[in-house]
């Protein structure tokens, strides 16, 4: 069974994700979560957690804030996925306002229609990422994959939300310790998604609570306008830390749109998540139950490689040890069967021992009744070509000599006709004779005869093998 272990930091706490399972199908078993007090020291803390949580993965996936990318929408003329890549990397170049080289990306198709895909190009300073990766390095783990935390929160709304009546496309507002995830989601896609640096610390302290977060969706409503014209969000999901049920309902009339407050652990029944430091379990176990396939993926080009690489060599070692095991099932399987043939094979000699000498007087039998069978089968075939020439053989036609050489499977016939009409004609008569393979003249020779002109032929009937 296939362990995964995402990792995910704000400024004020580090989490951790445990998933078991096969295939697509993950479940989240455990989620860690310590505070973060000194950020540079992230590495340090991560492997006291990793510690303390006898955590050993085969899989580590990490969490980019969504804060820390920018994000594109683009329409190609294309829905061709190399295609799209290819233009997208036309844009990268030409657009971003980081150096290609100096950026990290990745893109995901909002929709598509007649021929056109409306894409989100997501980039990323390299920087940022690898400062991710010498965090998860310098805590010993060898990771996978980077992917986005708005990719978290799609994949909670997929196991706690998407299950019950909500009208679509939905905006899912996860409220974490030190930031807050807007997310819309429509079809099992997201079409848009805001990160913002104030989380239930800086909600929990304001007096104006609601006003704040709905400005802050109506930042995001607008911004879906703007950029899918067709796609406007027609309801909320709630969900995180803080009084949910208390802000949904004042929320709702400050939007005017149906607000539903969804705790977070109800999509990770029978897991285990911490009370204390307080976080929203939305993102990192989110990633953990999402198939890695659907994930947006900020892993630099290195790293790919190299992920490729050790899933080819992972590959390479199952099928040699599947090998070897056939080898060697196949081997304990042949010692048995060759013991087995050696004991029948005993038991053969022993019976053909007993049954030799009636076995040599049969085959001298059946010898002798396939000789005489053979001389019968050729007699009878010679009788029938014999009488098949004789009914063929039309009045102009005189026969004067008929040989049978039996090794080349001929018939010699030697006569003479009225004329050379009469030859040909009769040559014809005989190659529609059942069993005769072709009719060749081998000679006609026009002479004179007191009862008048006649001429002689010899005709070579090649009969068809039996």
């Amino acid at each position: 069974m296939a362990t995964r272990l995402v990792v995910e930091w704000t400024r004020l706490t580090l989490r951790l994700a445990v998933a078991e399972g096969s295939g697509g199908r993950l479940r989240v078993r455990a989620i860690h979560a310590q505070m973060n007090r000194a950020p540079e020291e992230a590495a340090e803390s991560l492997r006291r957690l990793l510690q303390a949580a006898k955590i050993t993965a085969a899989e580590v996936i990490g969490v980019v804030s969504r804060e820390q990318v920018i994000t594109r929408v683009v329409k190609f003329p294309a829905v061709d996925p190399s295609e799209l890549a290819q233009m997208v990397e036309l844009y990268a170049k030409a657009q971003l306002p980081y150096p290609r080289e100096q950026t990290v990306m990745d893109f995901h198709v909002l929709e598509r229609d007649d021929g056109f895909s409306t894409v989100a190009v997501v980039a990323c300073q390299r920087e940022v990422i690898d400062r991710h990766v010498a965090v998860l390095q310098g805590a010993g783990l060898t990771v996978n994959l980077l992917t986005l935390s708005s990719w978290g929160a799609l994949g909670w709304y997929r196991h706690a939300v998407k299950a019950s009546p909500v009208s679509e496309p939905c905006l899912v507002l996860n409220v974490d310790d030190a930031r807050t995830d807007l997310v819309l989601v429509a079809d099992g896609r997201i079409l848009s998604s805001r990160s913002i640096g104030q989380g239930m610390i800086d909600w929990g302290a304001a007096a104006d609570t609601i006003e704040l977060l709905a400005l802050e969706i109506e930042r995001s409503r607008a911004s879906v306008r703007k950029e899918l014209p067709d796609a406007d969000m027609r309801s909320v999901t709630l969900t995180g830390q803080g009084p949910l049920a208390q802000w949904s309902g004042p929320l709702s009339q400050r939007l005017g749109l149906p607000v539903t407050a969804v705790e977070a652990k109800q999509a990770f029944k029978g897991c285990m998540i911490p009370t204390s430091p307080p976080v929203s379990p939305v993102v990192v176990g989110g990633v953990a139950a999402s198939d890695v396939r659907s994930l947006l993926n900020l892993s630099p080009t290195d790293m790919r490689v190299q992920v490729r690489h050790r899933k080819q060599v992972q590959e390479l070692v199952t099928v040699g040890f599947l090998l070897l095991s056939v080898l060697a099932l196949g081997s304990w399987l042949l010692s048995l069967r060759v013991g087995r043939q050696h004991r029948q094979a005993a038991q053969l000699a022993a019976v053909l021992e007993e049954i030799q000498p009636t076995a040599k007087d049969i085959q001298e039998k059946n010898r002798s009744q396939q000789l005489v069978a053979g001389i019968l089968e050729h007699r009878e075939r010679l009788g029938r070509a014999l009488a098949d020439v004789f009914a063929s053989t039309p009045d102009a036609v005189s026969l004067e000599a008929l040989t049978f050489e039996r090794s080349r499977g001929e018939l010699v016939v030697r006569g003479n006709a009225v004329t050379t009409v009469d030859v040909l004609a009769y040559i014809k008569q005989l190659e529609q004779i059942e069993g005769v393979e072709g009719v060749r003249l081998r000679y006609s020779t026009r002479r004179s005869t007191p009862s008048g002109d006649r001429t002689d032929f010899e005709l070579v009937v090649t009969q068809r093998h039996a």
